[in-house]
């Protein structure tokens, strides 16, 4: 028998998984199993975390400009989960991510540059991501997330 889970495979969207079907869709060119794959290996989503399959999974599924693939390989980068610690290359992919209006890398960036973690804080761009993540309202579920990027927007 396959269990089948849910797996958040973008702030609009959750999918339920069959890791077996994913891994024969990714082998075959699935860029949204390799997506959907490497974030279970990433987070441990019904596999063991491996940051070497991640990688690889991230990096085929943002190779063909899936954002939650760059969303979550720019996570990697930033913390250094399984790569060295590159945060210009974390911000590239969020910024890359949050443009074709991925909610989580609008976050995320927002944050980077709203506190100056690594670069210099940038209230402006902060501004702007927070407002993009904050214009999802109603497209993406009621989360703590949306609320920081509604809040800020307001205070600033």
């Amino acid at each position: 028998m396959h269990e089948r889970h849910e797996v958040e495979v973008s702030a609009h969207t959750k999918a339920h998984v069959n890791i077996e079907d994913l891994q024969r869709k990714a082998a075959s060119g699935s860029v949204a199993a390799q997506s959907i794959l490497g974030i279970c290996y990433l987070e441990g989503i019904d596999v063991g975390v491996d940051y070497v399959k991640a990688l690889r999974l991230l990096s085929a599924a943002a190779a063909h400009g899936a954002p939650r693939a760059k969303a979550s390989l720019a996570r990697m980068y930033a913390d250094g989960l399984g790569v060295e610690k590159d945060l210009p290359e974390a911000i590239r992919l969020y910024e890359e991510a949050a443009g074709a209006g991925d909610f989580l890398a609008q976050i995320a960036l927002a944050r980077i540059l709203s506190r100056g973690t690594g670069v210099p804080p940038n209230p402006d761009a902060a501004l702007k991501w927070y407002s993009a993540a904050a214009a999802q309202e109603g497209t993406v579920a009621d989360c703590e997330e949306l609320r920081e990027a509604k809040t800020y927007a307001r205070l600033v």
